[in-house]
């Protein structure tokens, strides 16, 4: 079996510091005004070392987003096969819907810097693409037969994640105002049962 070389543990350090420098900064401010000198004295390192690692800030940030992509695609995604037990239908999310907000909680200021103080369409994309996938796969199990659906099919997965990730956004940029089952457990009944306990027209008709 391969095995992958052990990376030098002052690489790490280094690669880790400027990552956190650059979440901080872009926490403060709009990325394009953050200098390569603004995120070496965050880090507290020199500006030639930074070059040592990465080419530019856009290449550490690429960097970043892929990183924490990845991770969460793998928490989430990567456990589908292990789990056919899900149940759509219950009114309480599965574990890994929770793990979304879980995930978010555990790397508050990144998604905050990435998704509030800067909009990052590298990242918003990223994001966009496991939602796409964990409702897809929802929504294929919940009801196969597309005569059962209110809209096209794709029209509603589209629907259905756009809604998660403005209200991710949300949740993000309010400092988190609810807790993460509570989140997930919210959106789940939004996205099966619609805003209303009794529906408004049949009931007032």
């Amino acid at each position: 079996m391969r095995t992958e070389p052990r990376r030098d543990p002052r690489v790490i350090r280094t690669h880790r510091l400027l990552q956190e420098a650059l979440i901080q900064l872009m926490e403060e401010q709009d990325f394009d005004q953050i200098t390569v000198q603004d995120i070496a004295d965050r880090a507290t390192i020199k500006r030639a070392t930074f070059y040592l690692h990465f080419k530019d800030k856009h290449e550490l940030l690429t960097c970043i987003v892929d990183q924490i992509i990845k991770e969460l695609h793998d928490k989430v995604n990567i456990k589908w096969k292990s789990a056919p037990q899900i149940n759509f239908t219950s009114d309480k999310p599965h574990p890994l819907f929770v793990e979304i907000f879980h995930h978010i909680a555990e790397h508050y200021h990144l998604y905050r810097a990435m998704l509030v103080t800067n909009r990052v369409a590298y990242f918003t994309t990223g994001l966009s693409a496991v939602l796409h996938e964990f409702v897809t796969y929802g929504i294929n199990h919940t009801e196969p037969d597309d005569q059962n659906l209110t809209a096209r099919r794709e029209v509603i997965i589209k629907y259905v994640e756009s809604a998660f990730l403005e209200v991710i956004i949300w949740w993000v940029e309010q400092h988190m105002p609810y807790g993460e089952e509570e989140m997930a457990e919210q959106l789940l009944n939004l996205s099966v049962k619609g805003p209303y306990i009794q529906n408004p027209i049949t009931r007032y008709s």
